[in-house]
C-alpha cells in the first residue's frame, strides 16, 4: 500500500510542481509579490498531497520562540526535500539561502533569483564574497526572513554532517538580529533519495533564539550545532 500511495503522490507531485512552476516562469513579467504567492501555493497543495495521499502530517511547536517584530534567519537541520517545500507556508514571508548550481537549472533558477533568495557559491570563501553575502544578509532582513541549512546538504536521521563556516561568520558580522535553529524528523517520512514515503507526524521544533553580533565564531557554532543536534535527536 505504502508503495502505490507513493507511486500515486509522486505523480500528483510532479505534475503540480510542473503547473506552478510554468506559472512561476510566467510570472516573471510581473511584480515580485505574483512569484511568493505562486511559491507559497506550491508549498501548500504539495503538503495536502502528502496528507491526503500518503497520510503525511506535520507539528510545529515553539512558535514562541520566533522574536517578534523582527526578521530573523531561520537556521534548520536538512534531512528531506519536505522543508524545502513546507518552510515557505510554515514560515511565511522567507527567502532560501541556495547553491550556484540550481541557478543554472532552466527556468528554474531564473525564479530562484527572481523571488529574492540568495545564491551561494561554495567554492568560494574568500573574504570579499563574505563581505557581500554579509550585505545581501543585512538588506534582505528588513523586509524578509532567511532560510538556511548551516550543514549544507540533505543528512540520513541519525547522522550529522559538520555544519559549514559560513552562518557563523554572517551571525558575528551582523549585530541586533536573531538566528533561530530549527530541528526536525522529516528524513524519517520523506528519506533521502527515497522513492517510498512512510506515514506519521514530521516534527518541526523551533528553538529559541540566537542574538547575533555577541558571540565569537567558534562559541556560536558550537551552541547552534549543540541546540539543533540535541533536539533532533529527541524526536
Amino acid at each position: 500500500m505504502q508503495i502505490l500511495r507513493s507511486l500515486i503522490f509522486n505523480i500528483l507531485f510532479i505534475l503540480n510542481t510542473a503547473f506552478w512552476s510554468i506559472l512561476g516562469t510566467l510570472s516573471l513579467l510581473f511584480p515580485k509579490k505574483v512569484l511568493i504567492f505562486i511559491s507559497y501555493m506550491w508549498s501548500y497543495t504539495t503538503l495536502l498531497l502528502l496528507k491526503y495521499i500518503c497520510n503525511i502530517r506535520y507539528e510545529v511547536k515553539g512558535l514562541e520562540n520566533i522574536p517578534q517584530n523582527e526578521n530573523v534567519i531561520f537556521a534548520s537541520k536538512h534531512q528531506s526535500a519536505w522543508e524545502t517545500i513546507a518552510y515557505q507556508y510554515i514560515l511565511g514571508n522567507t527567502i532560501f539561502v541556495f547553491k550556484k548550481e540550481l541557478a543554472y537549472i532552466p527556468f528554474f533558477g531564473l525564479t530562484l533569483l527572481k523571488a529574492g533568495n540568495i545564491m551561494v557559491d561554495r567554492g568560494a570563501s574568500n573574504k570579499t564574497t563574505l563581505n557581500k553575502l554579509i550585505k545581501k544578509f543585512k538588506k534582505t532582513l528588513k523586509y524578509r526572513n532567511i532560510i538556511i541549512f548551516p550543514e549544507g546538504t540533505r543528512t540520513l536521521p541519525n547522522t550529522t554532517a559538520k555544519y559549514k563556516s559560513g552562518l557563523s561568520i554572517i551571525a558575528h558580522n551582523i549585530e541586533n538580529k536573531y538566528v533561530v535553529p530549527i530541528a526536525i524528523n522529516s528524513g524519517i517520512y520523506w528519506p533521502k533519495h527515497g522513492f517510498i514515503k512512510k506515514p506519521g507526524t514530521i516534527k518541526v521544533h523551533i528553538l529559541p533564539a540566537i542574538k547575533t553580533g555577541i558571540l565569537s565564531k567558534e562559541e556560536f557554532q558550537k551552541l547552534l550545532t549543540q541546540q539543533i543536534e540535541d533536539e533532533t535527536k529527541k524526536l
